[in-house]
């Protein structure tokens, strides 16, 4: 009969241990859903709206590199789209062109994942744009003047790209395009001659593309963050201290860290 007793004790015990955990999580999780309606509702009030299409790099940028909270310690109310949404689906370089020509209202006025857009005259400050990993592997330099979009991957092809974006860019000036370059990859998916591609196309675009096309259109609205030169090593592979796995080129919070840092400063540079 004692035993029983005793049994019966130390299982209210445990149940009343059970309840008090589940409890704390409970207040927890309700606290959590609170601050994340505040931050939203502070989001929403900034004055610089920023919209970032991207993918799971850009994902992980935004979260565990801080870059959201970060960008709005800085003034920027931030919005993203990507997979899943119209305009944030397909993001390999040769979809920016279309993306740009066909839909340049829609992200305009693009608010919130999933294909949620502004529902009064509201628009978008800002457009980051950046193109996954994969879009590194540059096969080839290509036939000049290139096809803007031929899914191949080769220097010419990615030149071409930005050479009919100007235009469309300048259009708007009163907009500010930042184009984040694609980041490197761990050496398992890829090989040294594209990764030098990479960069030899990344040089070109933040060095020579931009002064022409400040040159060309009389206009300061488009810029190049280079997150690729950030994350990458002396070999143009993901530096190891960013990596997850040898075998995954999604960089790790490491990276998306030092990446925020640096953009911090690049838009405080830039006055943006």
């Amino acid at each position: 009969m004692r035993w029983l007793i005793m049994l019966l004790i130390l299982s209210l015990i445990g149940n009343a241990i059970g309840l008090f955990i589940a409890y704390k999580f409970y207040r927890a999780d309700k606290t959590l859903k609170i601050n994340q309606k505040m931050l939203d509702a502070i989001n929403e009030h900034l004055p610089k709206k920023l919209l970032f299409l991207h993918h799971s790099v850009g994902q992980i940028w935004l979260t565990e590199g801080n870059l959201k909270a970060a960008l709005m310690a800085n003034g920027f109310s931030v919005h993203d789209a990507t997979y899943g949404d119209e305009i944030g689906q397909q993001t390999d370089i040769c979809d920016w062109l279309p993306k740009f020509r066909d839909d340049i209202e829609k992200v305009f006025t693009f608010n919130a994942h999933p294909n949620q857009y502004y529902g009064d005259n509201s628009e978008n400050d800002i457009i980051m744009f950046k193109s996954c990993f994969p879009n590194s592997n540059i096969v080839d330099e290509g036939a000049e003047p290139g096809n803007p979009t031929d899914k191949t991957r080769t220097i010419a092809n990615y030149k071409a790209v930005f050479d009919n974006l100007k235009s469309i860019f300048a259009v708007h000036p009163g907009k500010k395009f930042i184009y984040i370059t694609a980041p490197p990859l761990v050496p398992a998916e890829t090989s040294p001659d594209k990764t030098i591609r990479a960069r030899k196309f990344n040089e070109w675009l933040k060095l020579e593309f931009v002064l022409q096309y400040r040159q060309d259109t009389g206009l300061d609205n488009f810029y190049v963050f280079d997150f690729f030169d950030i994350l990458a090593d002396d070999q143009n592979y993901l530096k190891k201290e960013f990596r997850r796995r040898e075998d995954d080129s999604h960089p790790n919070a490491a990276a998306g860290l030092a990446a925020t840092t640096a953009f911090i400063k690049f838009l405080k540079a830039n006055n943006i």
